[in-house]
């Protein structure tokens, strides 16, 4: 069997004028999470994100705490991992949800700076979305998201070869959609999955002869609860 490890990015800026980077927290989660996936023995034959900002210094973090760890052998020094270089697949990015509430008339304006109207807002624009019958009022409509995301696992997975692993950093929405997809899910799955997607939540996918599985979901048991994050 060949694993896929699909990683939501760490920690952003919410509530500031730019909220494709990471927090000082989000980096700090990004490292923690590599150095977990070492301790677990992985070594990951590609290493894949999307093009945004703070996807790419989640996957940064990540190669630095997978290849950071103690080499017995030294006297402390940094053990010498080989890492593949990260690949950029624009099929993972994020969906474009201050469009998505953007367009609301009557948006609760306390959404910019309050997670948690934000969230409530963002379901009903994701609804209003995803209805398609609104779709001149979006760059990509719901069907051409959840159709690149599918395109961008058959990529991930048709890239692997027996037994090896690929790391691919996305965001909750692309994540969120991948799961659903696969256990057979839709509209109402995939906001139930997005609503609960932690910043650097783990979720593990096999692939075989016997076909793409879903074997976990958002494991986060590698960040103290104090640290885990929504956005």
């Amino acid at each position: 069997m060949s694993v896929l490890y699909l990683i939501r990015h760490g920690q952003a800026s919410f509530g500031t004028d730019d909220y494709d980077r990471l927090s000082d927290l989000g980096k700090e989660q990004s490292r923690i999470t590599g150095r977990f996936l070492a301790a677990q023995g992985v070594e990951p034959d590609r290493i894949v994100h999307g093009e945004m900002l703070r996807q790419r210094q989640t996957a940064a973090g990540i190669i630095e705490g997978l290849g950071g760890g103690a080499d017995p052998d030294s006297d402390g020094g940094q053990r010498s991992t080989h890492l593949p270089e990260a690949d950029v697949d624009a099929g993972w990015n994020e969906y474009a949800a201050w469009e998505l509430t953007g367009v609301l008339k009557d948006l609760d304006p306390r959404s910019k700076h309050d997670s948690k109207i934000f969230q409530g807002e963002l379901e009903r624009g994701a609804a209003r979305w995803a209805s398609g019958e609104f779709d001149g009022d979006y760059t990509e409509t719901y069907a051409r998201f959840t159709s690149r995301v599918d395109r961008a696992l058959s990529d991930a997975v048709a890239a692997m070869s027996s037994g090896q692993s690929t790391i691919v950093v996305s965001s909750a929405g692309a994540i969120a959609w991948t799961a659903a997809k696969l256990i057979g899910g839709g509209f109402d799955q995939w906001m139930a999955f997005n609503r609960v997607t932690i910043n650097t939540g783990i979720t593990k996918i096999i692939t075989g002869s016997g076909g793409t599985s879903l074997i976990s979901f958002n494991d986060h048991g590698h960040q103290a609860p104090k640290d885990a994050t929504y956005r």
